[in-house]
């Protein structure tokens, strides 16, 4: 049963306030190498603009940047106060009560939210044995009363992946009526071959959606930004459930800092990746098994109730999510930090393992 309850994320916030510095923050999925050092500039650039001046409600340096990015049209984009909020506009666009949303089993938990918020119902595709997005099981589940289809791509919690020709067949199959939501928080991370050119698909579904943060690899988690990009007609339809204002003038300027250094973000992936291979071969030494990643965390089966490994994690300084908060109750998700902390990770993981 996926995500049995927000409530331990919650408290995880709460556990994790600034009173405990000493712990090492590998639950949430952040960026362990900040945010690119031109953000702070920037910053102070719109402190010298006037900070009791309205944001601009369009987004037009930000949605410049974007255009030469992904190559999309300047009236293609949305953005929010993060991607939840997105999320959240998403169900009140387009769900009413006895709707029908379905995503894998296994997924990011604001999905779930957002639909039950509108009293409309979320339907669980079952995974792969490997943990994989079953794409043909999404596929099944679709009814006619399936208003859209949730996708993560790196999956978020289990970090799987799938390409382009399987996008792509997938896309074929759906309903044209069925909109398709491509939650692209963690491409970047992925350093395979074939990744989906999902923006080029744009042009040949208009039922298509996607999602992308300033979160994970620019590291700005806590101003809180992320857009969408979709045909016209559907950013009209969102539109009318956005607030005028709902990004800040600093967040805004962030990311467009952030989006302008590619050094930063590619030395990001870089030590990334670097951090994740060591984990990879460090649990494979103590004979433990590992969902192969291709994000910024790792699932990792500790082979007993998960609950009491993360405790004692944490009395060594190590705070990782609970698989329980997504059903999975074996097993652990560690994001990835720097390599000093992926070091006393796997020392602490190894005590914890053989007590």
């Amino acid at each position: 049963m996926p995500y049995r309850h927000r409530d331990a994320l919650t408290n995880l916030s709460v556990n994790i306030s600034g009173t405990v510095p000493q712990l090492n923050r590998l639950m949430a999925n952040e960026n362990p190498n900040g945010c690119s050092p031109n953000v702070k500039d920037a910053l102070v650039q719109t402190l010298m603009n006037g900070p009791s001046n309205y944001p601009d409600g369009y987004s037009s340096e930000l949605r410049t940047e974007i255009v030469k990015k992904y190559g999309v049209d300047k009236d293609e984009i949305l953005f929010g106060n993060g991607t939840d909020e997105i999320i959240y506009m998403l169900g009140k666009a387009f769900l009413e009560p006895g709707d029908e949303v379905v995503m894998p089993a296994l997924s990011f938990i604001s999905y779930i939210e957002s639909t039950h918020s509108m009293g409309a119902k979320m339907v669980y595709a079952q995974m792969k044995e490997d943990f994989s997005v079953d794409l043909d099981a999404i596929l099944s589940a679709i009814t006619d009363k399936t208003k859209y289809i949730v996708i993560v791509n790196p999956n978020n919690p289990t970090g799987t992946v799938f390409t382009e020709e399987v996008q792509r067949d997938f896309l074929s199959k759906v309903p044209k009526n069925v909109i398709v939501i491509m939650d692209e928080a963690y491409a970047e991370f992925y350093e395979g071959e074939n990744y989906p050119n999902t923006y080029d698909m744009l042009k040949e579904y208009d039922n298509l959606i996607i999602l992308k943060t300033f979160s994970k690899v620019y590291g700005l988690a806590s101003f809180r930004i992320g857009f969408m990009v979709a045909s016209k007609e559907l950013i009209t339809t969102v539109s009318r459930v956005k607030n005028v204002f709902n990004v800040s003038a600093q967040a805004m300027a962030a990311a467009v800092a952030a989006i302008r250094d590619t050094d930063f973000a590619q030395m990001v992936v870089e030590k990334n990746t670097a951090c994740r291979d060591y984990l990879g071969e460090q649990v494979d030494k103590m004979g433990y098994r590992y969902i192969p990643s291709h994000t910024s965390f790792m699932l990792i089966d500790v082979r007993t109730d998960c609950k009491p490994v993360v405790a004692a994690l944490r009395e060594k300084g190590y705070l990782v999510r609970p698989g329980s908060d997504f059903g999975l109750d074996n097993f652990i998700r560690v994001s990835m930090g720097t390599m000093e902390q992926m070091q006393g990770f796997v020392k602490a993981f190894k005590e914890v393992m053989q007590t």
